[in-house]
């Protein structure tokens, strides 16, 4: 359906459930459609959909949707034919113009922390923040976040309602800075992960309680 993962039945999970837009909504919306009036300027993830379903609806937006591309071949006339396969079988369209997306963010990367494996136990677990929804999981736990952009910074600002504590490594961070009063402390890359669940960089060890998760 219109809104691929923003959609009501999304085509993954990578939507967690409190998310909300890192751009304002007067930025994201089109010239020729506003966003409800009623909405805050950062909207969630369902908010989003709605928009897009809204805009398909009332401007007459056609898709194939679930179609694996074949071929895609210039024409003489500056147009493109377009070669598809849908259940129904094989199609070729011609059309004046062609748009790649090609998701590159769908494939998780999930970076390996000097000592995480002998860290790791029965009681200890990595995930991607793709697998991440809401941050009642994470409930009196000592978290560490690995990455200090969008959904990096977004996931933590949850998990400071809800965990003992919550460390972050990120390239921005030179040095060990922690705020006992939020319970955070932000960790330069490079850092080491002891058995213990201590935070080590160099022969540092980092302010706060062992990580758990």
């Amino acid at each position: 359906s219109f809104g691929g993962v923003w959609a009501e039945r999304p085509t993954n999970n990578v939507v967690y459930k409190n998310l909300r837009t890192n751009l304002p909504k007067q930025v994201m919306q089109s010239p020729d459609l506003d966003f409800p009036s009623s909405l805050p300027s950062y909207v969630d993830g369902r908010a989003l959909g709605a928009y897009i379903s809204t805009y398909a609806e009332k401007f007459g937006v056609e898709a194939t949707f679930g179609a694996r591309v074949l071929e895609v071949t210039p024409l003489a006339d500056d147009r493109w034919q377009v070669k598809y396969e849908t259940q129904q079988g094989c199609v070729e369209d011609d059309y004046d113009a062609v748009v790649v997306c090609n998701g590159h963010y769908e494939a998780p990367y999930i970076p390996e922390i000097p000592g995480q494996d002998e860290w790791l136990n029965g009681d200890r677990s990595i995930i991607h923040s793709l697998h991440y929804n809401v941050p009642e999981p994470y409930e009196g736990k000592s978290v560490l976040i690995v990455g200090g952009r969008s959904s990096g910074v977004d996931i933590s600002r949850e998990l400071q309602n809800v965990a003992d504590w919550t460390y972050i490594i990120e390239k921005k961070c030179s040095d060990l800075v922690s705020d006992s009063q939020k319970r955070v402390t932000h960790v330069p890359v490079g850092a080491a992960l002891n058995a213990d669940g201590h935070l080590y960089v160099d022969s540092t060890k980092a302010p706060g309680p062992p990580v758990d998760s």
